[in-house]
């Protein structure tokens, strides 16, 4: 079995592991002190797996040889707490983004009140808003993945000299053009694309045959979010010259 062929595989059952802890720990009681500390113990563990997991796919990438998958894991689990820093402001700062989207009705209204006002002709608060929400979309979905994804990748291999990422030497300005394009994409294939296989809810006559399509619908949106995830772990951390590596690196 080639090394790929062996990320791909671990990546899934890891993937399922992580499933299938989520899925437990939603369902621990937190009634008693207990309960409270063995939940926050399985939630630390759970951020651990995943950090480590995806973190690894980038250090496999982002190697010089990729012949082995365990020392990309290494990599990953000694970067654990710079991959983590990482992951919880990039949280944030997505949730600011969702609570300025919340917040966004009052200035739209006041912003087309304005430009009626100076243009002299009508301009609907709902246009205005529309306008807001797609340069949010394209924030959220374009400009912060190209700029955050290869430092998420340089902190993989690199721990803490990675932040540097996303500084002027090695952001979203070492990035070939096509990786503007090809990024988002694989994005929304990762993240979007299953939520709708997996919502689309067909009507079959019977209850086995409903079973059968939730079945089919998962495994195909599991399927795509694990291959989405590697070709975008793949375009972030490999190349001439390699993303990871500073803009000043000489390409082979």
């Amino acid at each position: 079995m080639s090394a790929l062929r062996r990320l791909a595989a671990a990546h899934l059952l890891a993937n399922a592991l992580l499933l299938g802890c989520g899925y437990y720990w939603l369902g621990i009681s937190e009634s008693r002190g207990s309960a409270l500390a063995w939940s926050a113990l399985i939630g630390v563990l759970l951020i651990a797996l995943a950090c480590s997991t995806y973190g690894a796919t980038f250090a496999f990438f982002g190697a010089a040889e990729r012949k082995r998958v365990f020392p990309a894991w290494k990599t990953a689990a000694r970067n654990l707490l710079p991959i983590a820093a990482a992951v919880v402001a990039i949280a944030i700062g997505y949730w600011l983004l969702a609570e300025l989207q919340d917040y966004s009705s009052d200035p739209a209204f006041t912003v087309a009140s304005f430009l009626t006002l100076r243009l002299r002709k009508p301009v609907r608060p709902a246009s205005v808003l529309r306008v807001f929400n797609a340069a949010l979309w394209i924030v959220r979905w374009v400009a912060l993945p190209v700029a955050l994804l290869p430092m998420l990748s340089a902190i993989s291999t690199r721990g803490w000299r990675g932040f540097a990422a996303i500084g002027p030497g090695g952001g979203a300005g070492t990035r070939r053009w096509w990786y503007w394009f090809v990024a988002p994409l694989l994005l929304l294939a990762a993240a979007w694309a299953p939520l709708k296989v997996l919502g689309w809810t067909p009507r079959p006559e019977s209850f086995g045959l409903q079973v059968v399509s939730f079945v089919l619908r998962a495994a195909l949106a599991y399927l795509l979010f694990g291959g989405a995830w590697l070709a975008l772990a793949f375009a972030t951390s490999a190349g001439k010259p390699r993303f990871t590596q500073s803009s000043t690196t000489a390409s082979p």
